[in-house]
């Protein structure tokens, strides 16, 4: 048989697992400012995601010509 749950046991848990998870961000964005913060001092800018996967994918006119 299945487990009935009252609504104020599934409440509780939602309000733990919201804490829980609270926890987690503010722990993440204290580790993603000490990485950012190490980016600094080393002196190496950071490029993004977004611009190094498109310079990736991109080809530079010289890789172009040389292809041909």
């Amino acid at each position: 048989m299945a487990k009935v749950l009252k609504f104020k046991d599934v409440n509780s848990d939602v309000e733990h697992r919201i804490k829980e998870f609270e926890k987690l961000r503010i722990k993440f964005k204290a580790d993603v400012k000490k990485a950012e913060a190490k980016k600094i001092k080393a002196g190496k800018p950071s490029k993004g995601i977004f611009k190094s996967i498109s310079e990736f994918f991109t080809d530079s006119p010289a890789n172009t010509t040389a292809k041909k």
